[in-house]
């Protein structure tokens, strides 16, 4: 349906400069089934999904225009259920996360044979903020109160702001760098930290007085 990705010079996703959104009328002829309309978004944005593929997997270009090829995929199976009131931009970016997410899982799952979840592993020198105390062997009893906290926890982070909640979960839930959550998320490195850090201590007070 989609054929090979190209390139073409000059079409990238985002705002134009009235702040109109101006993959807005290949969107609305998408949807109505114009197939042209359609590979032009796909030009538009598959610069974007595969930076996000490349800086966040590590993986050669085949791979990550495999990965794009399976974004484009899922948002053109998508289109009759967006409804156009968020950014198509964002819609798309959203999607190339969640499949990049998938595929590390897969790998982790494929290196260890089973799938962890760290919470509590700070980076050195900037957020030293713990979600739960640090990794021990757990008492006879333990075990219960310890699954009961991290569903609590997960709880609090599903009340998250989105903008918060996106960055705490890539950083203390998938465990990537500051350097792959600013490649997904499309944004500064200095702007990650701060949401990861202003996340947490939203965590904190959602979790204060709830021990394991």
């Amino acid at each position: 349906m989609l054929g090979p990705l190209r390139r073409e010079a000059g079409r990238t996703g985002g705002d134009s400069d009235d702040g109109t959104d101006p993959a807005r009328e290949y969107l609305l002829r998408a949807k109505q089934g114009d197939l042209d309309a359609f590979r032009t978004l796909v030009e538009m944005f598959q610069d974007r999904v595969m930076r996000v593929m490349v800086s966040v997997l590590r993986c050669d270009r085949a791979m990550a225009e495999d990965l794009t090829q399976e974004v484009f995929l899922r948002m053109y199976g998508g289109l009759p259920g967006f409804d156009g009131d968020g950014r198509l931009v964002a819609w798309v970016h959203t999607i190339a996360i969640n499949i990049a997410i998938s595929e590390l899982r897969r790998r982790r799952a494929q290196k260890r044979g089973r799938t962890t979840v760290s919470l509590d592993q700070p980076i050195a020198g900037t957020d030293d903020h713990y979600l739960q105390p640090s990794g021990r062997e757990l008492e006879p009893g333990e075990g219960a109160q310890q699954q009961e906290f991290l569903a609590r926890v997960r709880a609090c982070v599903h009340e998250l702001p989105e903008e918060f909640r996106a960055a705490v979960v890539l950083r203390d839930m998938e465990s990537l760098s500051y350097e792959e959550i600013a490649a997904m998320l499309d944004l500064p490195l200095g702007t990650v930290r701060s949401r990861i850090h202003r996340g947490r201590l939203l965590l904190q007070d959602k979790l204060r007085g709830f021990e394991p």
